[in-house]
């Protein structure tokens, strides 16, 4: 049984390009390609997703840029070469998908090709990394340029697995929170109405609305689990929107204040991409092209607002000023930095920032977010104890 495969191949010209071919396994595919002339750099079950040009065929694959620019970099810096250096990762990854990538990069690297065309093929690297490679090998400081890379995405992700840690709390407390409270809703308080009749009892208005919720839920069999999957529907709706970018970007941007520490690290990432790839040569205005990626609609638009005023001749720090993009305090640095020349460096100080600013406000918020919560599920929690048991205090009154 032959099975379709999608091939990215390099023919006698040196071109690039894809082939399309049925064989009864991934080595036949390969040896079929070779055949006709062709040297293979990938191979792929044929599964078609959602995109535009060659390589958005291919299944998205991924590896660990901060150590693969760790680990290559410390062997360049030895003085291996990089198609040995890749193949020394390969060796060591052992058999895992890692490790497939890196012998399909290595085998592009054999064929001729730079190390940035070769890693862009492979569809396995983020073009932030891809760029800050190509603008080394343009210097001839790949092995420094891999290190800066390194270097800030760590420092990026660690800000980011804080930010993930004071979220982790809040968010355990909101779905136990939810869980308690629906078994008593949907388990506790219809039994309690079942056992007690209050209907000639003189209680609070929400005590009675809570004991007609409970016969109701003890009449009708299917009210307890359309309530559990509305809760948990809406809890899995939540999540749907999370797991897509734009949608998580629209949702955070109208929640108050996650919209300011979701911006503030949106930022951060943009000027901590623009200072690794204008350190290796490359223009302040394509280095910011290369973080539209990280914003989300409101600043992306501001930030090509920007970037088409500096096109048209405006200084950096006017334009990015005047889209809104950079506030005065930046605005004023950047202006510094045209003055000086040392726009690297001082994009890097703006990373710093907003990185300082990011969690003095990641702080506050945790502190204020997390005894916000306690409190409200205690009371709803203790509300619903309470009013389930108003009507026994009554009847055990009227029996005294």
């Amino acid at each position: 049984m032959s099975t379709s495969f999608r091939l990215l191949v390099l023919d006698g010209t040196g071109a690039v390009s894809d082939r399309r071919l049925d064989a009864a396994s991934e080595d036949d595919a390969r040896k079929k390609a070779s055949a006709e002339g062709y040297d293979v750099l990938r191979c792929d079950r044929d599964q078609p997703v959602a995109g535009f040009g060659v390589f958005a065929r291919f299944t998205h694959r991924s590896v660990d840029a901060i150590s693969f620019a760790q680990d290559l970099s410390t062997l360049l810096a030895a003085g291996i070469t990089i198609k040995e250096s890749v193949g020394t990762l390969a060796r060591r990854a052992g058999t895992s998908r890692h490790a497939q990538v890196l012998r399909e990069l290595q085998a592009s690297i054999s064929h001729g090709l730079r190390l940035s065309q070769a890693m862009e093929v492979s569809g396995a690297f983020s073009p932030l990394l891809i760029a800050t490679v190509a603008a080394s090998e343009q210097t001839g400081d790949v092995p420094i340029g891999l290190s800066r890379f390194a270097r800030h995405q760590q420092n990026l992700r660690a800000l980011r697995d804080k930010v993930l840690g004071a979220c982790a709390y809040p968010a355990l407390l909101l779905v136990f929170g939810s869980i308690v409270l629906m078994v008593l809703l949907g388990l506790v308080v219809p039994r309690f109405a079942q056992v007690l009749d209050v209907s000639n009892r003189r209680l609070p208005e929400l005590s009675k609305l809570l004991m007609a919720w409970g016969r109701f839920a003890a009449d009708t069999p299917a009210a307890t689990p359309v309530m559990i999957a509305l809760v948990l529907g809406s809890l899995g709706f939540i999540a749907v929107i999370l797991a897509s970018q734009r949608h998580r970007h629209w949702l955070l941007e109208r929640v108050p204040g996650v919209k300011t520490v979701s911006s503030e690290f949106q930022l951060l990432q943009a000027y901590r991409a623009a200072a690794i790839l204008t350190s290796r040569g490359i223009p302040i205005h394509r280095a910011l092209e290369y973080t539209f990626d990280h914003l989300g609609p409101r600043p992306r638009a501001q930030l090509k607002r920007g970037l088409a005023s500096i096109r048209e001749g405006t200084a950096i720090s006017t334009a990015l000023g005047g889209s809104g993009f950079a506030d005065e305090m930046v605005a004023s640095m950047l202006g510094v930095a045209e003055r000086t020349g040392a726009l690297p460096e001082m994009l890097d100080r703006i990373g710093d920032l907003y990185e300082r600013t990011l969690q003095r406000n990641v702080d506050i918020a945790s502190r204020l977010v997390e005894p916000v919560l306690m409190i409200v599920f205690g009371a709803l929690i203790g509300g619903v104890v309470l009013l389930m048991y108003l009507p026994i205090f009554d009847l055990a009154s009227s029996v005294t």
